[in-house]
């Protein structure tokens, strides 16, 4: 006769462990998005960063930083 094997009981992740998931999945997108726009905003000549009033120092750390 064969072995029936019994299915582990694994327990239900807690709600707090779901919502830490899904925020830090939430936080990864918004890092994508951060890059995207530094990268985007690093194309601009140094007059445009300067009438936004952003350096382009800050640009190169925020991508730095995020990737």
């Amino acid at each position: 006769m064969l072995d029936t094997m019994q299915p582990t009981q694994q327990p239900c992740p807690s709600a707090s462990a779901l919502l830490l998931f899904d925020r830090a999945m939430r936080i990864r997108a918004v890092k994508d998005d951060i890059v995207r726009a530094a990268q985007h905003l690093s194309g601009l000549d140094d007059r445009q960063l300067s009438e936004l009033g952003i350096n382009r120092s800050d640009l190169e750390e925020t991508i730095e930083r995020y990737i």
